[in-house]
């Protein structure tokens, strides 16, 4: 992974890959003209705007599909052939108007050749002026292209969506690079929940102060450790409590805020509970705050050791009954450890372990729409509507939130429990527990 990611578009000569550069850097760098192969170096420019959430380096390349084989074009081929093993994402460009014999080829090279399989791509098809011609794209879905994202350059036809992609793809791999870690881990809860033992027992050495005395801590304490071959960062937070408590103390309010900079910052919160207090509602409110930051989360358990007379079905039950006082844990993966004990302590870091390999996670467009097709047609609820919703296409535009773009027929239609539905759906289908699901509804076409 480079530095800063590096971001190249490519395809065949005259499909607009110039103008999608000028588009995309707000700059005239490339020449456009509709005589093929103006293009002939690498262009790159620094990209650092607000619509982008990271710095990145735009190239544009030549196009590919040079007929002359003399010394100019074999290198124009080999330089951008350097160029595209070099790129953190692939912006492939395709025309809508004219499907040649070069795009079959290179489609192939992206979706066959080991060196590529790993990369991000992005498959633009240009030229889609019109609203229907997102429709009509059957020619390159044959293609075997695994997901399609119709655009107009010239028309700015979807390219604010294309934005939402590029940072779906770039943040995704940018996300701990500076601090040289694989992800991080927030602990949080109340006060006296376990969170500095927990730290302490991971950590093999008394790195936060634990006390019985509520709020021992105040500051985010953080240490780094290698698990099965990842850096990870744990960092212990101030206990969390009541905002009545927090507003009257200057320094629990700073602990406070810290400690909600710490949520933001971190990929990954372990929330704990005391085993013998259960969870009671400042806990959901802990649990609501953790939501509103859109993080993955685990639901920990500790101080099992002091739940006394247990058999095998003894946490099956816990969890039942708490599950049963607050239904949203239902979608949330739920252990039971002792800390102090350092029983199961690692169990944590395994689960941790498992959620940051599905941050990564990415479905394509075809089978997002294909099964939310299917569950919105086995809901009976949607099947008896006077007028039914419509869904024409939808893309995943985000891992963590796993947020999925819908563009629709009628906003009004998509209420809550049909989101819910959908969410659940989601959730169940690509094992996703623990994840914030985010439906965004859109109208497929503009309100005149």
């Amino acid at each position: 992974m480079n530095a800063v990611p590096k971001v190249t578009i490519v395809g065949r000569q005259n499909v607009g890959k110039s103008s999608l550069f000028n588009l995309l850097s707000k700059t005239k760098l490339a020449i456009t003209h509709d005589y093929p192969g103006v293009t002939r170096d690498i262009l790159e420019t620094t990209i650092k705007r607000k619509e982008f959430q990271t710095q990145f380096v735009l190239c544009d390349s030549p196009g590919l599909d040079l007929e002359k084989t003399d010394e100019l074009s074999t290198n124009i081929i080999r330089r951008a052939e350097e160029q595209l093993n070099s790129s953190d994402l692939i912006v492939f460009v395709l025309d809508k108007t004219e499907v040649t014999e070069y795009d079959y080829k290179l489609a192939e090279l992206f979706m066959r050749d080991k060196n590529f399989q790993k990369k991000d791509i992005i498959y633009c098809v240009n030229k889609a002026d019109k609203e229907e011609d997102d429709l009509d794209l059957e020619l390159f879905y044959r293609i075997g292209l695994p997901e399609i994202l119709p655009i107009s350059v010239k028309g700015r036809r979807n390219i604010k969506l294309l934005i939402e992609k590029m940072n779906f793809f770039l943040t995704s791999r940018t996300g701990n690079a500076e601090k040289n870690i694989d992800y991080s881990i927030s602990i949080i809860g109340k006060p006296n929940s376990g969170k500095s033992s927990l730290l302490n027992a991971l950590s093999g050495q008394e790195r936060a102060v634990v006390s019985n005395v509520p709020g021992t801590t105040r500051d985010s304490i953080n240490f780094i450790l290698t698990h099965k071959e990842k850096v990870i960062e744990i960092i212990d937070t101030a206990g969390i409590r009541k905002q009545s408590k927090v507003s009257k103390d200057k320094i629990e309010f700073l602990s406070f805020n810290r400690t909600i900079k710490t949520i933001e910052s971190s990929n990954i919160v372990v929330h704990m509970i005391d085993a013998e207090k259960g969870v009671g509602e400042f806990d959901k409110k802990i649990f609501g705050l953790i939501r509103e930051k859109k993080k993955p989360l685990l639901l920990v358990i500790n101080k099992w050791d002091l739940i006394q007379e247990k058999d095998s079905n003894t946490f099956e039950k816990y969890k039942k009954h708490i599950i049963s006082r607050f239904f949203a844990l239902k979608e949330v993966p739920i252990i039971s450890i002792s800390a102090t004990q350092r029983q199961r302590i690692f169990r944590v870091l395994n689960e941790c372990d498992e959620i940051h390999r599905k941050l990564s996670f990415k479905v394509s467009t075809s089978k997002l729409n294909q099964d939310i097709q299917k569950w919105m047609s086995e809901n009976k609820m949607i099947g008896i509507m006077k007028r039914a919703p419509k869904l024409y296409y939808s893309t995943q535009v985000s891992t963590s939130p796993f947020k999925v773009l819908c563009f629709v027929n009628d906003e009004s239609l998509f209420k809550k429990p049909v989101l819910t539905y959908l969410k659940k759906r989601i959730l169940e289908e690509y094992d996703l527990k623990g994840f914030d699901v985010e439906i965004e509804i859109r109208p497929h076409r503009k309100k005149r």
